[in-house]
């Protein structure tokens, strides 16, 4: 556990010990080192900083938010499309996008790979977008131009490199004959992580290059850096597509004991993409989909809290201007969420987290900030529990904050004993000394 002042050693002892020592999947995720929640923690994605020729859409503007990170992916920035053809190169979009993250102070993340037909070692396979984008390159000098191309062009206003979107790897019995991103060996991706490198030691030696962006895969994850990859990346990136916080947190634990296991603990840990999606009337159910906007809503803002409770050093939302998981439409109205994702920056830009626990259904996270300390709490169902008897001079739920801020002060809590959470986060700001503290949050 991480205990940083003395007047939390006492409250934080009975918070996480008050109820049975039984494992808990919370305490083991939230156990990495933490540091204060930043700008950069907040990544975000965007579709249309320039709209594509014909397509009804406004371009979108950058949101009021701070958000420090953003990954180029779905922007039409992929190698295949700066290079539609051998010997030429288009950039003026790329351009664009990476002038507007330079501008509202945002470090870019660009995302390599995606090859392009003509360079594709199986260029008539079916890919994500179209034909060979999933295959390494037939030869390794076009992923060598490609890299060198973009970090001398980019230099200093791109200083953060993931090596590929999600592969698989036809290694594994389960990856074979699948499409994908990528459809090669490790050995291969292993080859271009030692080439990328190569090229940016020599271009822009300060950038950092991260692993693949994996998903639903950490198997694959611990493979690649086990054949060779984890000499090559200062940085490990994973996808936390997840059902719900429990999920979240049983993967988080497995990754962290991967980059053990591999001798990378010490890197940081990204989380380079995350959304989650609102269903339609006419979709199946799915687990990692959202019934409806507020559950949406709810989910996304317990994420982005346990992710930095668990030590994830950035988070990059999927996607600003996306039709299914996005916060503004494409003619740029806002949508259910979008105060929401704005109050939950607010609320963690200065905290550092000292660690989250479960009790049943109920989550709670324990933080502080400055001489603060802070209280975030969620239920996976509506559950009535106790309230912390204590100065408590703020609650507010993310679901009421559509029609504005909701407040509850301390003397409308005084007399109150229990309160029912759901999955809208609660955020209590705790005042008194230790003493005060002792024997209370009997969540």
């Amino acid at each position: 556990m991480k205990f940083f002042n003395l007047l939390s050693v006492v409250f934080i002892a009975n918070f996480f010990f008050l109820h049975s020592a039984a494992a808990d999947i919370y305490v083991d995720a939230t156990q990495a080192p933490t540091s204060v929640v930043g700008a950069k923690y907040f990544g975000v994605h965007f579709h249309r900083i320039v709209v594509l020729p014909n397509e009804k859409a406004v371009p979108t503007q950058w949101p009021p938010f701070q958000f420090g990170s953003m990954r180029l992916w779905d922007t039409v920035t992929r190698w295949g499309d700066i290079a539609p053809s051998a010997g030429v190169w288009s950039f003026a979009r790329m351009d664009v996008f990476v002038d507007t993250a330079v501008k509202n102070n945002s470090e870019v993340l660009y995302t390599l790979g995606s090859t392009p037909k003509w360079a594709s070692a199986r260029p008539d396979e079916k890919c994500s977008y179209g034909f060979g984008c999933g295959a390494e390159s037939v030869r390794i000098a076009h992923w060598q131009e490609y890299v060198r191309r973009v970090a001398l062009r980019y230099g200093n206003h791109i200083q953060d490199y993931e090596l590929w979107n999600e592969p698989n790897f036809s290694d594994f019995e389960r990856d074979v004959g699948r499409p994908g991103f990528f459809t090669g060996r490790v050995e291969q991706m292993v080859s271009m992580a030692k080439s990328a490198r190569k090229i940016l030691d020599e271009v822009s030696p300060n950038a950092k290059l991260c692993t693949p962006g994996f998903v639903n895969g950490p198997d694959r994850l611990e493979k690649f850096l086990a054949d060779g990859g984890a000499q090559y990346v200062q940085a490990v990136c994973y996808h936390f597509y997840s059902e719900g916080t429990d999920h979240f947190a049983k993967q988080l634990i497995e990754v962290r004991a991967i980059m053990k296991r591999q001798g990378v603990d010490n890197l940081p840990l990204w989380n380079t993409e995350t959304a989650v999606d609102t269903l339609l009337p006419t979709d199946p159910p799915s687990g990692i989909s959202a019934r409806n906007r507020e559950e949406a809503t709810a989910r996304l803002n317990q994420l982005l809290i346990l992710g930095a409770a668990g030590g994830i050093e950035r988070f990059y939302y999927y996607a600003w201007d996306n039709s299914r998981s996005g916060m503004v439409t494409s003619d740029g109205r806002k949508l259910f969420g979008y105060q929401a994702m704005q109050q939950v920056h607010e609320w963690l830009i200065g905290v550092k987290f000292l660690g989250c626990k479960s009790n049943g259904s109920l989550v709670s996270c324990l933080a502080e900030k400055g001489e603060k300390q802070l209280l975030f709490v969620w239920a996976t169902k509506p559950t009535e529990a106790n309230i912390p008897q204590l100065a408590v001079n703020r609650v507010a739920n993310a679901q009421r904050l559509i029609g504005g801020q909701f407040t509850l002060s301390s003397s409308v809590l005084s007399g109150k004993t229990k309160m029912t959470f759901d999955l809208m986060p609660v955020r209590f700001e705790l005042e008194g000394t230790a003493v005060k503290l002792t024997g209370e949050a009997k969540l």
